[in-house]
């Protein structure tokens, strides 16, 4: 096992009031693939039972105390750090991309942003559709019924390659079946491995944008003490991801490591 990344800004330990509050995904995959990162960091998730999803990170060096931890779905996470209830969070690109674009067609403002991007649950979004389908550039979407479960990213990307007339359909889970049963021509999802296509007869059409997990954090005022964990906290976890570039998990690449904003954004990173 990895050794704890150290910190040498921090001798002693640092208290902080008020306390800081850190969210770990939920989702399975992006959890077991930023677990390593995490333990590396020297940072343990500790939960009073396994079904609580309220605990304490704990800082294994020492250096940090009372860091509050929880983990959360995405809309949740979302709630939490645009209110300012919690400070930081580790999440898929995918789903900050599409509540980016759900809040800028809906005018909301958004209060927080990506400080760091980590090696790690990188695959990327594409259009799919079945062989025969004519489908070779983003103009070929012109007229075409798409599902997705990502309905604002997928309006964003298409009004960015000036494609205006398409239908999406928003799914909750199982676009191919859109296809299948003939209620769509093309879906717009994550492709890991890509066996759920083939597994659907299904082949990719058009690479859309590169995901990874990121790590967003409250952009509004906080304390002096609370900025400084926060700084602790996101270099040691970039550090330790850069250090597992040595140990690819999956699909991992160094490609993956550095966070390269999908062109038809602003999410004004860190």
């Amino acid at each position: 096992m990895n050794q704890p990344i150290q910190n040498n800004d921090t001798a002693q330990s640092i208290q902080m009031a008020p306390r800081l509050h850190f969210v770990f995904p939920k989702q399975a995959r992006l959890k077991k693939a930023f677990e390593p990162i995490t333990e590396a960091a020297g940072f343990i998730l500790s939960r009073d039972k396994e079904r609580h999803a309220f605990g304490a990170c704990v800082d294994t060096t020492g250096a940090l105390d009372s860091i509050e931890a929880s983990i959360k779905k995405p809309g949740v996470m979302f709630r939490k750090l645009n209110e300012g209830s919690a400070n930081m969070a580790v999440i898929g690109l995918d789903k900050f991309i599409e509540e980016s674009c759900r809040a800028k067609a809906n005018d909301e403002a958004m209060n927080m942003r990506i400080s760091a991007a980590f090696n790690c649950a990188a695959c990327s979004m594409y259009i799919a559709a079945s062989p025969e389908t004519n489908i070779n550039n983003p103009q070929d979407l012109s007229g075409k019924r798409i599902a997705t479960s990502y309905p604002y990213s997928l309006t964003a990307w298409l009004e960015a390659q000036g494609v205006k007339d398409f239908t999406v359909i928003e799914c909750d889970g199982d676009t191919e079946d859109e296809i299948r049963d003939g209620s769509a021509d093309a879906i717009f999802e994550i492709v890991d491995s890509g066996q759920s296509l083939i597994d659907n007869n299904l082949e990719r059409k058009i690479w859309a944008y590169n995901i990874q997990a990121v790590l967003i954090e409250h952009a509004g005022a906080q304390s002096a003490n609370t900025a400084e964990a926060a700084r602790i906290i996101r270099e040691r976890l970039t550090e330790a991801a850069d250090l597992s570039l040595s140990k690819p998990i999956g699909n991992q690449t160094s490609a993956s490591k550095k966070f390269i904003e999908p062109a038809f954004l602003s999410l004004n990173a860190a």
